[in-house]
This record gives structure tokens, sequence and C-alpha cells, in this order.
């Protein structure tokens, strides 16, 4: 071996601080690639949490609204964010008359919804297609097999539990103002129902921030059912047949439906974003059985 070719072993300082510039700029290069990629990750979890407020209220919503009949919204404040509907929640038949004590058959309902406090009357579907509203102070009570003709039409709840569903029940309803005059025919469509207040208003989940809230109207329980929403959080109204719908109050015996503003937001910041993420996501619930 020459001592020309031991003198040229190893790096020369040039290939030592070329090496370390490309390092650097590669280096450089994926960390920027990794933050970015994190900050893009972080975005679209804002978003799915924004999203996620958003189709929690509408479900929660939806679930009360779509039973809701003609006439059904009974308190609402200017700007959309305070209302308060008439939302039946067990539907049945007529089948036994007792003075003021009307006997019921039940259709299958899901047990916990029917266990929730807030019941305040019941509705009878008359002749013409329409609902009169009998206010009660007696919560329902079990009734007599003896008053209902079993096997017939009025006797609904016999009807066999299908796919594990629960079967269904009788009841006795008994209306705070005496009899109804004159008598309703035996076999007539009933339903039981609350009245139950939704609001947008501060979040006790997240402090600082605005929630969606379901009070029973009869038996106070309230709960928070979601949050955190934008302030433009609403709900705007259809009016007789007037469209599009409108942040005005109409008169409430003019609102056919309700127009869903839901606009949810991210619980924090994600980086690389001045405020929270927002879901802008809208939908409508028309009431049943309007006859104009």
């Amino acid at each position: 071996m020459t001592s020309g070719s031991l003198a040229r072993r190893g790096f020369t300082l040039v290939e030592l601080l070329l090496s370390l510039v490309v390092s650097a700029i590669i280096g450089a290069a994926l960390v920027r690639m990794v933050l970015g990629q994190a900050r893009f990750m972080d975005q679209q979890e804002a978003w799915r949490e924004a999203r996620s407020v958003s189709r929690g209220g509408i479900n929660r919503l939806l679930s009360d609204l779509r039973a809701v009949e003609a006439g059904g919204l009974q308190a609402a404040a200017a700007g959309g964010q305070d209302f308060t509907v008439r939302v039946p929640y067990a539907f049945g038949v007529l089948c036994g008359i007792g003075g003021s004590i009307y006997t019921v058959s039940l259709l299958p309902v899901d047990a916990t919804m029917f266990a929730e406090p807030g019941y305040i009357g019941f509705a009878l579907r008359g002749t013409n297609g329409t609902y009169t509203y009998h206010a009660s102070n007696v919560l329902p009570a079990p009734g007599s097999a003896a008053l209902c003709l079993n096997g017939l039409y009025d006797s609904i709840h016999t009807l066999p539990a299908f796919n594990g569903s629960p079967a269904g029940t009788m009841l006795n309803l008994v209306r705070t103002f005496g009899a109804i005059v004159p008598p309703p025919a035996r076999g007539s469509i009933i339903y039981l129902y609350r009245d139950i207040r939704y609001e947008f208003k501060a979040s006790v989940a997240i402090p600082g921030r605005t929630g969606l809230w379901r009070t029973m109207v009869s038996g106070g329980n309230t709960e928070e059912l979601a949050a955190p929403f934008d302030a433009t959080a609403r709900v705007n109204f259809y009016n007789l047949d007037v469209t599009p719908a409108q942040s005005a109050v109409p008169p409430l015996a003019n609102v056919r439906g309700l127009e869903l503003v839901l606009n949810g937001m991210s619980e924090r910041t994600p980086s690389g974003s001045a405020a929270p993420k927002t879901a802008n996501i809208t939908t409508s619930v028309f009431f049943e059985n309007r006859t104009d």
C-alpha cells in the first residue's frame, strides 16, 4: 500500500459539510411534512367533532318532532332559540269509556321513553281527521281488559310481539275536566303527549359555550343534549305555504314545520386555525295532518 492511498482515507471537510447540509435539508423537509400531516389530522378531527355535535342534535330533535301534529308548536321566542312543542309518545285506540275514565289499548312503545315523566294529557282523533286535546292531572294507570273487546280492532295491545319487541299494554286515562261530550267512538285513534321545551343556552358540559337543552314542561326534568353549538344555531318557521322558512315567529297555529339550523362546533381550536371549526347542517321537519 502506497503512502498516497493512505493519505486519501476518510472524508474531507468539504464532503462532511456537504453531507450535513443535505441531511439538514432532507430533515427539515421531513419535519415540515410531519407537522403538516399533524395539522391536517387535527383539522379533520375538529371537523368530525363539529359534525358529531350537529348530527347528535338533529337526531335527538327529530326523534321528538317527527310525530308532532299540526298546531303542535306551543310557544316560541324570537330568534328561534327557545321553543316548546307538544310531542306524542304512545299511540293506541280507545276501547272503553267509564265516565271521565277512558280505557286505551296501546301499541308497543319503547319502555324507557314511555317511563319518562312529563305526561300532561291525551289527544283523540275525530272523524274529520283532526285531534282534540284533553288535559289530565292523573297519571295513566293499568286498564281493565273487561272494557275492551279482546281480539277485535280496538284491542291492538293483544297483537303478538315482533322480533323481540315489547308487547302493548292497556291504560286508564282520566280527563281533568270530566267526561267528553259527546263521547268519542270506540276504536278512535288516541295518543299520549308531553310538552317539551328546547333551548339553545349556556352549556354546563362545556363552560363558555352554547348547548342544546331539553326540558319536560311538566315534571321539570332538564338535560343537556349536545354541545357546543355556534351562536347561529336556531330553528326557523314554515308559515303555512310560504317558502322559505322564516326567522320571525308567525302565529303558532300557522306553523306547519320547522327548519333546524344546527351549526355545531368543535370543542377545541385545532392547530393552524384561529377559532374552533363549525359544521353547518340544516334540515327540515313538517308537522303531521295539516288540513290546509
